[in-house]
């Protein structure tokens, strides 16, 4: 065999032994013929923290209002509702409710609200309803317009219908 074919037959082996060995490396790298492990490459923390230091991206919030109702009537029967996915299905609901305690089915809505709370004050022979962000400040407003109207107003009912997360 003549010297140069076999320099030449040599060099292709070698070359490729070195290739299924860089093959081999995985995530790490080859100096020498030898693996490293890919954390002791130049470099690789700095972009392992430029990727870290990407935040997320998420999607937005989403948030489903929710309604409720107080209906009364002038016989003093009440109807409510709380945490209706729509405006009409509160009123419906609290008008059924209040039909279902009436004599005369004169029942009317007294307030619709949604994402916050309600309350009502009673005084004597008379009525207050009131929503407000939280139950506290509904109840102050509701005694509030109530104690304008009649004597000794107490609050009787109290509810929120706050928006729900979707997403």
């Amino acid at each position: 065999m003549k010297p140069w074919l076999s320099i030449t037959l040599l060099s292709v082996l070698f070359f490729l032994s070195m290739s299924s060995r860089a093959q081999q490396c995985g995530y790490g790298a080859q100096n020498g013929g030898q693996c490293v492990p890919a954390d002791q490459v130049p470099g690789y923390q700095d972009s392992m923290q430029d990727r870290q230091a990407q935040p997320k991206q998420r999607p937005p919030i989403r948030w489903a209002d929710r309604w409720g109702a107080i209906a009364i009537d002038d016989t003093s029967s009440v109807g409510v509702s709380e945490n209706q996915t729509s405006k009409s299905a509160a009123i419906t609901e609290a008008l059924q409710r209040c039909a279902l305690k009436s004599n005369n089915q004169s029942c009317e809505i007294s307030l619709a609200y949604y994402n916050q709370c309600a309350a009502i004050a009673w005084g004597t022979k008379y009525e207050s309803t009131a929503g407000a962000l939280d139950e506290k400040q509904a109840q102050e407003n509701a005694l509030a317009s109530c104690s304008q109207g009649a004597p000794n107003c107490k609050i009787v009912y109290t509810a929120c219908s706050l928006p729900v997360r979707v997403q």
